[in-house]
């Protein structure tokens, strides 16, 4: 037991380090409609409302549940190959989103160029913050928000590391207790949308991936999870040390 409360303990240090508090309360949602969104949803929106929202989207998909419902759902137009996938933060957190994923894809008989994406995404978002070209067709832009969903005009470059996707198994069994010097920027500041874009050549698209994350607010729910499974599990090795002793043998 006196592991594992250190565990706990040790990894709050950490956080602190990093700059991002250990909440010892429930999470709750963390951002308001202010905020920048996805279709219409946005990182601390709470489950219910998000699942109502992203129904929207279609009239005839559904939206569905992960295999694990806790995780989040989901929604796939087949006609037009559109996908979005919605994450949720875990108990004993509020059920609220942190992240959202779109994802398309094009043929030649159904193409988008990618100007179109782009203006769509300067429309919505404004100039974007950052630019990475990964060469082969892969071509990225950031828009990176403050805390308060305002508009970063310009950022470290090395925030162009961070991915929500990255984040996925941190937000069932918290964030590493030694994050490394990327995963630390991320920690901090990461509330960014980021459009991967797959490109078939210099005008269209074979692909894109647009997504909404505030990492921040995710390593906080996160951690919440952490502390309230490492205090499951001294209660479950309490019980079973408890028990243990009443089954003093006669000699």
């Amino acid at each position: 037991m006196r592991r594992l409360l250190s565990s706990a303990i040790q990894f709050s240090l950490v956080l602190i380090a990093i700059g991002v508090a250990a909440p010892v309360q429930c999470q709750t949602a963390g951002a308001t409609p202010g905020t920048p969104d996805l279709l219409g949803i946005y990182p601390g929106m709470p489950m219910m409302a998000a699942r109502t929202q992203l129904q929207k989207h279609s009239k005839t998909a559904p939206v569905l549940s992960n295999t694990d419902p806790d995780s989040g759902f989901w929604m796939m137009i087949p006609d037009s190959r559109d996908q979005t996938n919605v994450f949720l933060t875990r108990a004993p957190n509020e059920s609220a989103v942190w992240m959202i994923q779109r994802s398309q894809n094009f043929t030649a008989t159904e193409p988008m160029s990618v100007t179109a994406l782009l203006n769509a995404l300067r429309e919505k978002y404004g100039k974007e913050t950052l630019t990475m070209d990964r060469g082969g067709g892969g071509l990225y832009l950031f828009w990176i928000f403050d805390q308060s969903g305002k508009l970063r005009p310009s950022a470290d470059q090395g925030l162009t590391g961070c991915s929500g996707g990255s984040f996925i198994n941190y937000s069932v069994n918290g964030p590493p207790r030694t994050p490394n010097s990327i995963e630390q920027a991320c920690f901090q500041s990461f509330f960014a949308v980021t459009a991967m874009l797959n490109r078939h050549d210099a005008e269209m698209l074979q692909a894109y991936t647009v997504e909404l994350v505030n990492i921040p607010y995710a390593v906080s729910a996160a951690t919440n999870t952490l502390n309230a499974n490492n205090a499951a599990a001294d209660k479950a090795r309490q019980d079973l040390v408890n028990k243990a002793n009443q089954k003093k043998p006669s000699f």
